[in-house]
């Protein structure tokens, strides 16, 4: 009889302990999982952000430009798995990541060119066929305010998408807490974070001096 009961008590704390290791686990296996995949998306976005000022170097820091480089190297995370690329669907299943791109870009990143900043613009520019640029030919014979002023930094925010359960409500909650940024904050509303990152290279053309 006694044997039984200890039998019956053994096999209660096995269920309990499966419970109890299920909701300590649980969340901690999701949330790896989706620290995982923001490291992912980070590393898109940093590539992203060094392809966009590199073409911006050479197209005179324009911010289209800047924005649609942007947008095609973060195809990657754009492309559908619902099957797998061949020959046959390739070219169709990355344009149309690359369109989706563009649509997730154009609501959800934000560009902040750093430098060259309003006063470079004002200081170091000059009339050149009808617009004011700053001007990147003959360097070495330049100040060395006019080379600094032909460094090419862009900030951009992307609010990447959070996709696992739990793990997004708990972080997006934390955050939103403790995180008062307005752009940050609509990227919370939008069940997003922010990741950012700074692109920076050397003008390859004029800076063109938008409004100028």
């Amino acid at each position: 009889m006694l044997t039984r009961v200890r039998s019956r008590f053994r096999g209660v704390a096995t269920v309990e302990f499966y419970v109890v290791a299920l909701f300590a686990l649980l969340p901690l296996l999701l949330g790896t999982l989706q620290v995982g995949l923001l490291l992912i998306a980070n590393h898109v976005v940093d590539y992203a952000s060094f392809a966009a000022v590199r073409v911006g170097s050479v197209a005179n820091g324009d911010p289209d430009a800047i924005r649609s480089e942007f947008a095609r190297a973060m195809v990657p995370l754009f492309v559908s798995s619902n099957e797998p690329l061949t020959r046959e669907n390739v070219v169709t299943r990355v344009i149309g990541a690359y369109a989706r791109a563009s649509v997730d870009v154009g609501l959800h990143a934000r560009f902040t060119t750093l430098a060259p900043g309003p006063a470079a613009q004002r200081d170091f520019s000059i009339e050149r066929e009808g617009q004011r640029v700053i001007p990147n030919d003959s360097l070495n014979y330049r100040s060395t305010a006019v080379r600094d002023a032909n460094l090419l930094k862009v900030e951009i925010v992307y609010c990447h998408p959070l996709l696992v359960p739990f793990a997004r409500e708990l972080m997006i909650g934390t955050l939103r807490t403790i995180d008062n940024d307005p752009w940050h904050q609509y990227c919370y509303s939008s069940g997003r974070v922010p990741i950012r990152s700074v692109g920076v290279t050397p003008m390859q053309s004029d800076f063109r001096v938008r409004g100028g």
